[in-house]
């Protein structure tokens, strides 16, 4: 036995090695458009015998196979001890522990000044300068590039690439890479996403035969759920660079805001039957990207093109990669590099057979992106003063009195959200963006979210960012409430839509900063009296006990308080939520305010010390209360507004058919803002599983119908019995179909379109009450008793509805900000603002009726004027009526064609039913999209928290 499994092991060995030598090239050689053979090493010429190779790190040849995050820290960390042309700083750590480093390349002479040249970039960057200083400088300054590869972590091969740049730049003796180092300060950032890269390697150990496998469709090449492009919240970090939520983007956004660089790389893979794309970018292109970007993307583009030429290699620009969304790496084009993206066709280990028949190696893939960051660098040594010099003049216009950014404003309310506000200026800080505050109470004429033009009053306090800075074109870019699409763009566009379906918009429409924070913002052209701000930290108010003091409470506008009272439930404290606003004492308490009472908590020194500590935790004020009775009809605590809470017992449903990227931002949303237990189940197990352990049910976007039959009368039941079930997106779609919810799709409702329609007036009227005296008081019957569809109007019929909804249904948004209108009585909307505007994509268009409660509709209403004839003006929209003489407000930012408007009108975005004893909380959209929407979100952690004891039937034992 045991010579049959040596032998064994000799025979799978050899296999394996054949592997290897299979993947380096040296079995297989793939087809090379230059002489019939590809040459498997590009490092060429004399390197320093000094310096080890980086296959002393690795265990095959250097970009024949995938390298491991330890591995390439290893190497980086490593060569910083044998070469004096090379400084390694580490800019953050990955959320589970992995350092991530940029390296910085250069002559002996230039590292030794690294600080003197950051502030002279500095200084130029300023645009303070006068002319001749800044030509000074410019004569003065080396280029300077910033390189990042990988940031998707299946996206391997420019990782790769950067290991054997790393070494080639600091190894080669050849003239030309001395003289590289000598005129440019060269930026490494080998390892952008190091747990998804992490995570991918170990999926190709797992998924390795013992032959090669050059079908794309095999795992070994695809990975598996939830995939190795995301970070450890399964965050796509290209997409982060606006936000900065997470700890990698944040790192690197302090790196590259301090250096400036001129040019910034960013290495992709795609398609594995593609080939290769560069920049420049095609329309649409973000108006704030001055015009010289275009002009250098096209010199660097001209040089790569010939450098892949001379190779016979094939690639392409442009294409399919727009520039809209500054969250992109992009994003450091705003602040004056050229920006530049390398797609290679995905080539995974084992490489791919083409549609050619070749096998196309990864070596090969690694090669291509070395050999397009050597031509990057060397183009840009070529032009770096001229580049300078256009960089010097944007950021010297952006600061011009009659400038395009002269006199806007952007002014953020204060006194909204003590959670929010402190993220939007950590953010502000991150970003380097000077703010200033209002130092009195102010009116003045503005454009609010929604496009009106409106008189507004400012008070004290609010945060003013003036778009006449240095960082003009980001601020523009982040701030303004709505991008300017091209005309040309529109009309391509919806030619596509017409088409076939397709769309040259790559990401949302809609991004600004404002909106996805869920903060009142107004723009500005006025002169307003404000003070520098500086970013300080305000301190922990720290409470006094006395004999008086009957509980403890903590204000529910803050979205922190809905962590305070998650975390003190977790650990057995007595919590209650207050459903109305009230005032006891001196101290105001809005809806969702948490207080801790004395008679809840016999132990209250213990609850205290809790209390306490996880105030200080959320930076929360704590308000002592010593009396409970509320200011005249307020509501006091003995009383039905002071809802006891029941601790939130969490499952998170995952794998499968769930979307990962949901799937993470739901968790990550759990970990970062509530910092309790919960669990993710595995969606195949759920028909099995003990669902009684659990009060709360999370069910992510979905791409596809992932439970059962069986498994949804499984949640059904155990929803009946108590629970509370939360579904997003198409997995609300599912609970629908399969009528464990009462809530339908828009295009199943046509039938019963006036039912729908008297809801939606029923909920209208019970939030604008008007009383006719006379009417109510009068002794006979009224003849002229008004109904909620009020006038007669003319409806369209079930097949006439049908019909346009299938036709309206193609111009769906690609992510806007639509108007939206919350119920302020419902406990769901804690924390949230009557009106906001709500990202919206191609999502289910949920139709709520009686049987449901719309907490948030698509949809504002504004009062128009009577027409002259003095007869009520009424509107029908699709299948809804409209209030008398009042118009219905929907496109906040971004694209959102008329026919998606009209679709969309008086749709619900948020649901809740009772089902039995439980309850079911449905959301068109996901609720923390990158974990930038904080208004929304604040309704799904108020569904996760305050669910449990807030919308079911408790079981009260005696």
């Amino acid at each position: 036995m045991k010579v049959f499994i040596f032998f064994s092991r000799v025979i799978i060995s050899s296999l394996l090695l054949a592997m290897t030598a299979l993947q380096a090239g040296l079995l297989l050689k793939p087809t090379d458009f230059k002489d019939g053979q590809y040459e498997p090493s590009i490092l060429t010429g004399d390197y320093d015998g000094s310096i080890d190779a980086p296959e002393s790190f690795l265990t095959f040849k250097a970009g024949s196979r995938v390298a491991t995050p330890e591995q390439i820290s290893q190497a980086i960390l490593h060569w910083q001890q044998q070469s004096k042309q090379i400084k390694v700083i580490e800019y953050a750590k990955s959320h589970e522990g992995r350092p991530l480093h940029y390296v910085v390349i250069s002559s002996e002479q230039n590292l030794n000044q690294l600080e003197s040249i950051k502030n002279k970039v500095q200084l130029l960057a300023s645009g303070k300068l006068e002319q001749n200083k800044a030509k000074e400088l410019i004569n003065q300054l080396p280029a300077i590039a910033w390189l990042g590869y990988s940031i998707h972590g299946n996206e391997t091969s420019g990782a790769d690439a950067a290991l054997l740049a790393v070494y080639h730049l600091i190894a080669s003796q050849s003239d030309e890479v001395n003289a590289l180092k000598d005129k440019a300060v060269i930026l490494i950032d080998p390892l952008m996403n190091p747990d998804g890269r992490a995570r991918f390697a170990k999926e190709l150990e797992q998924h390795r035969g013992v032959a090669a496998n050059v079908d794309d469709q095999s795992l070994l090449h695809s990975g598996a759920w939830p995939y190795g492009r995301t970070n450890h919240y399964y965050f796509d970090l290209n997409r982060d660079f606006i936000y900065g939520t997470q700890p990698e983007t944040v790192g690197r956004i302090k790196a590259i805001n301090s250096w400036f660089p001129q040019l910034m790389v960013d290495g992709h893979e795609m398609g594995a039957q593609d080939t290769y794309l560069f920049a420049p970018a095609i329309e649409p292109v973000n108006p704030h990207l001055p015009e010289s970007r275009k002009k250098w993307g096209w010199v660097f583009a001209t040089d790569q093109a010939k450098a892949f030429d001379k190779k016979h290699w094939p690639y392409y620009t442009g294409e399919w990669f727009e520039n809209l969304y500054p969250g992109y790496s992009n994003y450091a084009e705003y602040r004056g590099a050229v920006h530049i993206l390398y797609e290679q066709a995905r080539m995974a280990e084992d490489g791919v057979r083409r549609p050619e028949g070749r096998v196309q190696t990864y070596l090969e893939s690694v090669h291509h992106q070395f050999v397009s960051t050597i031509e990057n660098l060397n183009t840009l040594v070529k032009h770096s003063q001229a580049m300078y010099q256009d960089f010097y003049q944007e950021r010297k216009s952006s600061l011009q009195n009659n400038g395009e950014y002269a006199n806007r404003k952007f002014v953020i309310f204060a006194g909204q959200n003590g959670a929010r506000e402190q993220t939007l200026l950590d953010l502000l800080q991150l970003q380097n963006i000077e703010v200033e505050q209002i130092i009195r109470d102010t009116k003045v004429t503005a454009t609010n979210h929604f496009g009106e033009k409106i008189q507004v009053d400012i008070p004290k306090g609010s945060y003013v960012v003036a778009n006449k800075q240095a960082e003009a074109r980001l601020i523009a870019a982040m701030f303004e409430f709505d991008a300017n699409i091209k005309p040309d763009v529109l009309k391509e566009e919806r030619s596509r839509t017409l088409r076939d379906g397709s769309s040259l918009m790559y990401d949302t429409t809609a991004w600004n900063i404002t909106m996805m924070f869920g903060l009142k913002a107004v723009e500005t052209d006025a002169v307003l009296p404000t003070k520098v701000f500086a970013f300080d930290q305000p301190a922990f108010d720290k409470v006094t006990v006395n004999q008086e003091l009957i509980a403890f409470a903590v204000d529910g506008i803050n979205d922190r308080s809905v962590g305070f009272a998650a975390r003190l439930l977790e650990q057995q404290v007595q919590v209650r939520a207050i459903d109305k606003k009230t005032r006891l004492g001196e101290h105001e308490l809005s809806r969702g305010s948490i207080i801790i009472t004395k008679t809840d908590n016999p132990n209250f020194e213990h609850t205290s010390a809790l209390i306490f500590k996880e105030a200080e935790t959320l930076k929360l004020k704590l308000l002592s209360i010593q009396t409970g009775m509320g200011d005249g009809d307020l509501p006091d605590w003995g009383g039905q507004h002071f809802r006891l809470l029941v601790k939130p017992q969490i499952a998170l449903l995952s794998r499968g058919g769930f979307a990962s990227y949901d799937v993470g931002a739901l968790w990550y949303s759990l970990d970062r803002h509530l910092g309790i237990r919960h669990s993710q189940i595995d969606s195949s197990t759920v028909g099995y599983a003990d669902l009684r352990r659990y009060n709360i049910v999370i069910m992510p976007e979905q791409y596809y119908q992932t439970l059962d039959e069986h498994e949804l009368e499984a949640v059904k039941a155990w929803v009946e019995n108590g629970g509370t079930l939360i579904a997003i997106g198409d997995s609300a779609v599912q609970l629908s179909e399969q009528k464990v919810s009462s809530v339908k799709m828009i295009s199943e409702t046509f039938e019963q379109a006036e039912k729908f329609d008297t809801s939606l007036h029923r909920e209208w009227l019970a939030q604008n009450v008007a009383i006719d005296l006379d009417k109510v008081n009068a002794r006979t019957v009224s003849d002229s008793v008004s109904f909620p569809w009020g006038r007669e109007v003319e409806r369209l019929t079930k097949e006439k509805l049908e019909q346009r909804d299938t036709w309206q249904a193609r111009f769906m948004p690609s992510g806007s900000f639509l108007a939206a209108r919350t119920d302020q009585k419902h406990w769901l909307s804690f924390g949230v603002d009557s009106e906001l505007p709500v990202l919206f994509s191609n999502n289910p268009v949920l139709m709520s009726d009686d049987a449901s409660d719309a907490v948030l509709r698509l949809g504002v209403y504004r009062q128009t004027k009577t027409p002259s004839n003095d007869k009520p003006n009424r509107k029908i929209i699709g299948w809804s009526t409209l209030p008398e003489n009042h118009e219905l407000l929907m496109r906040a930012s971004g694209l959102v064609w008329p026919e998606a408007a009209q679709r969309l009108a008086n749709a619900a975005y948020v649901t809740r039913e009772s089902v039995g004893k439980g309850q079911v909380i449905l959301f068109a959209h996901t609720p923390n999209f990158r974990g930038a929407t904080l208004a929304t979100n604040r309704l799904f952690l108020n569904a996760v928290v305050y669910g449990p004891g807030l919308g079911t039937k408790l079981n009260i034992a005696l």
